[in-house]
């Protein structure tokens, strides 16, 4: 099966964590502690790790520490590791003796999908390959797949079609797959944010995609992102402090299918079409993984909807939702 890339809605929260390097600046004067870096990827996109500390041998194993964590994820949740977990229940319909974590986050994501009354759905695969395979042919229309093939994958979209059980995970009907694409950086940062917590790091941001931060910097200012718009100048529309919080943003504009179409990844699992509603929705909450999953879920769902699902989770801070001409909205629930 194809895979769908893991960037199809990342490029907002990517200049989130550029806004909060570039405000770094020169904070390290006239402190006693060092700001240490760790940079690379996770999932397909680009990563960082910035803490302060004194000790930067013991940053550096914390560093491997999460290294390592990345690349166990990975091949756990990669569409893009030939061997991974989610690749073989793709392939074969069922898993069996699932890691843990794919348990716990599919568990989450089953929850979420019931709580959106099915907005959030990780059973999106079959109806992104559709599209794909249609935009990689010559001289396709820009306007998709036919409405009847459309209908056809729709059969095969639907967690409530997946089956969770501690020793096995599998799908109802043959031709299912999943993309854990609209949480697993989420999922990612909050434990790369655990293992530099319980390794004693208090001013710390970890940014796998989405993006946690605690503490501050080193001279009291706090770690800030900034929300950026959907046109094409990306102008910063609002900056947001972090501390103890989680920032993730989806925006279907920066991953069209093709630039001869405005259809995006970010499909909407009912009607099996690019999602329109918003030009991006950012959500703030207490941790990463629930932000990447109602950002996604929010993105795709009409407004009016919104204080339902709110409602319904704890930890929530604010969502900012960006029409398309760059109008900002935000929602405090």
């Amino acid at each position: 099966m194809m895979t769908c890339p893991i960037n199809r809605r990342r490029f907002i929260s990517l200049t989130a964590a550029a806004t909060v390097g570039g405000l770094i600046g020169d904070v390290q004067a006239k402190t006693d502690t060092e700001l240490m870096r760790w940079q690379g990827a996770a999932l397909g996109a680009k990563a960082q790790i910035m803490l302060y500390g004194d000790d930067p041998v013991r940053a550096q194993e914390v560093f491997r520490r999460c290294q390592q964590e990345i690349t166990r994820l990975e091949n756990i949740f990669s569409l893009y590791v030939k061997d991974s977990a989610i690749r073989r229940l793709n392939a074969q319909g069922y898993l069996d003796n699932p890691d843990i974590e794919f348990l716990d986050l599919l568990s989450r994501c089953l929850s979420c999908y019931q709580i959106t009354d099915g907005a959030f759905d990780v059973t999106i695969q079959p109806l992104w390959k559709l599209y794909a395979d249609h935009f990689s042919t010559a001289g396709a229309a820009p306007s998709g797949p036919s409405q009847q093939k459309v209908g056809e994958i729709l059969k095969l979209v639907g967690s409530d079609k997946i089956i969770l059980e501690s020793r096995r995970i599998s799908f109802t009907r043959p031709g299912m797959g999943i993309s854990l694409n609209g949480v697993a950086q989420g999922y990612m940062t909050d434990r790369v944010a655990k293992i530099l917590k319980e390794a004693g790091f208090d001013n710390i941001l970890a940014h796998m995609g989405e993006t946690y931060a605690q503490g501050h910097h080193a001279d009291g200012r706090p770690w800030t992102a900034g929300i950026s718009s959907p046109l094409q100048d990306h102008k910063i529309l609002m900056a947001l402090p972090l501390n103890h919080q989680a920032l993730a943003t989806s925006g279907g504009y920066g991953s069209p299918f093709s630039d001869q179409s405005q259809l995006h990844h970010l499909l909407d699992p009912k009607s099996g079409q690019s999602a329109q509603h918003h030009g991006a929705v950012s959500v703030v909450a207490q941790d990463a993984t629930t932000a990447d999953m109602l950002s996604t879920a929010f993105y795709v769902m009409d407004f009016a909807k919104v204080p339902e699902v709110w409602a319904k989770y704890s930890g929530l801070e604010r969502a900012i939702f960006v029409d398309p001409a760059g109008k900002v909205t935000e929602f405090t629930g």
